[in-house]
């Protein structure tokens, strides 16, 4: 969620007077607003400084109108600059003063730019929290432009999960909101941007000719920035669509000046979420020197952000390019990395819950919401933990899962193992048969793993990522495991899905890596991870097909079964 799309700076909050009236105050406020509105446009610290003094005059006349609105504009200014304590400390006091005043669109936009704020550490269920929160303020209110802000981003939201029928559904009503305000600057921008996200879930759902069409309203819209749209939503929408077309000269040609606007880029808030989808872009149709090109400029924005959610996004596609170019070492560096931030982050979200918690009760706020919508928050977060593919754990769960189960097996000395399995030629697989049936593959294999799953609660697996996937036995011993992954590999032979590409069998087989051993003191986790991929590298070197179970890092995997 950008600050353009959520409207901070093109929001146009001061288009409608009646909303922002200074009338009744004197001159010097309203000078004062009007500076700080003039300021906005170009931020900075003479901005910041403007609104502080907006602040001052506020508190010194007890005024929560003046408050409420400087108060917010200044928390704007701290979500760009990623300080999320003086962000916090902002809301907090714009919220106060905007109910106090009953202005309605700005308490809106507040719990917007919270769930911004939480979305953007990783944090789903807060950030759907404060958007559905707003969501009852706007239709309470009569805010329809705010509403649209708000339910953009909730569609959004939902194309991060895949679940692409409920992000059309969400982005079709900020669309039919945004046509109302086609002819200003800032709703023809937020009107171009949901058109952008539509036609990326058109070319889900397969659907090039809908796609074709959204992309040509952007261009009725306007073809620069000065037109109001955010070119690297349309360019990588573009790109896209000419790949489906077969237009590979002109998809690369876009592809470049993606490139371009990435290594001019000074700060990656603004669009994250578009430049992980072009880096998935990018790995999809294997454009390796390509990823080279940008993926150092983007580690220093990345860094500078501070935001483990952020690092952690580009880290997952860095292991993709890593695993798919044959660079083990720094495969398994990434992964390491990884499983490390997925603890600072669980930690981070504690942080983030308690902020938001807290600011709750200060607030003594009691709100009822519809059922349709604590039904509907739900459910989204239960998908926040699941691999939308296949319905299986994703890293979120795997990395909470994994350290609580090794806790509990260091602690009551239990056998404690780690599977890694992939799919034997899966390159090849894809080449083949295309993305589509390599999906329907991984799918079916996911089927067999929840019924793993449901059939014993000592086992736990999730998706790793690619045609990986990850196993935990509890308390078993080798003969156990053995059995049971003996039977996964015979279940997913005895599904008899062809494969041409494969050089050990005419159907699609596994190859399974193990460790399984009681966790010591001196142990980690990712000790277990780290053998258990051992395992697995040693299988597919000597023979595919197979399994191979250890018990430490230093064992040679000599015995590998059949």
């Amino acid at each position: 969620m950008r600050e353009q799309k959520i409207g901070q700076p093109r929001d146009g909050l001061l288009r409608r007077n009646k909303r922002m009236d200074f009338t009744n105050y004197g001159k010097e406020i309203q000078a004062q607003a009007e500076e700080m509105m003039e300021l906005r446009y170009e931020r900075g610290e003479p901005y910041m400084e403007s609104c502080r003094r907006l602040v001052d005059i506020g508190k010194e006349k007890s005024d929560p109108y003046l408050l409420g609105f400087a108060y917010y504009y200044l928390a704007e200014s701290y979500l760009c600059l990623n300080d999320h304590q003086n962000l916090m400390l902002c809301l907090a006091e714009s919220i106060v003063n905007q109910r106090k005043a009953s202005q309605w669109d700005l308490l809106i936009r507040s719990h917007n730019v919270m769930g911004i704020d939480a979305f953007n550490r990783g944090n789903t269920t807060v950030a759907l929290d404060q958007y559905i929160t707003a969501l009852s303020y706007g239709e309470k209110y009569d805010c329809p432009y705010e509403t649209a802000l708000v339910t953009s981003n909730i569609g959004r939201l939902y194309m991060g999960f895949g679940e692409v029928d409920s992000a059309i559904r969400y982005l079709k009503k900020a669309r039919n909101i945004f046509l109302n305000y086609r002819q200003e600057f800032f709703g023809r921008g937020n009107l171009a941007n949901t058109y952008a996200a539509l036609g990326r879930c058109s070319l889900f759902q397969k659907n090039l000719e809908e796609a074709v069409e959204y992309e040509e309203k952007i261009r009725e819209i306007g073809e620069t920035e000065e037109s109001g749209i955010d070119l690297f939503m349309a360019l990588g929408l573009s790109a896209r669509i000419r790949h489906a077309q077969g237009s590979l000269k002109e998809r690369d040609r876009y592809i470049e000046h993606l490139i371009q606007k990435l290594e001019n880029l000074q700060i990656i808030m603004d669009s994250h979420e578009d430049i992980f989808d072009f880096l998935d872009f990018l790995l999809e149709i294997e454009k390796y020197q390509e990823l080279e090109r940008i993926f150092p400029g983007l580690e220093i924005l990345v860094k500078e952000t501070g935001i483990t959610n952020l690092r952690m996004e580009l880290l997952r596609r860095q292991a993709e390019y890593y695993r798919n170019t044959g660079q083990r070492e720094k495969y398994l560096e990434s992964c390491a990395s990884l499983y490390e931030d997925g603890k600072i982050l669980k930690e981070e979200n504690v942080g983030v819950i308690h902020h938001s918690t807290r600011l709750r009760f200060s607030l003594k706020e009691a709100r009822l919401k519809e059922e349709t919508l604590i039904k509907e928050k739900k459910e989204l977060q239960e998908r926040s933990e699941k691999d939308a593919l296949t319905g299986l754990p994703n890293r979120y769960k795997l990395n909470d899962f994994a350290g609580k189960i090794f806790d509990k097996a260091s602690e009551n000395q239990e056998c404690l193992s780690i599977e890694i399995f992939d799919v034997d030629y899966f390159k090849q697989y894809n080449d083949t048969y295309g993305h589509q049936a390599g999906d329907n593959c991984l799918q079916k294999i996911g089927a067999i793993l929840k019924e793993l799953m449901e059939r014993d609660r000592d086992i736990f697996c999730a998706r790793y990522g690619g045609d990986e996937f990850i196993i935990i036995y509890y308390g078993k011993t080798d003969k156990e495991i053995l059995t049971l992954a003996g039977e996964l590999r015979q279940r997913i032979s005895e599904l008899k899905i062809e494969h041409k590409g494969s050089q050990v069998s005419e159907y699609v087989t596994v190859s399974q890596g193990i460790r399984n051993s009681v966790p010591t003191h001196q142990n980690r986790m990712w000790d277990f991870l780290y053998a258990a991929d051992g395992a697995l590298y040693n299988v597919k070197r000597k023979q595919k097909n197979s399994i191979c179970l250890i018990h430490k890092i230093e064992d040679n995997a000599e015995s590998v079964i059949l």
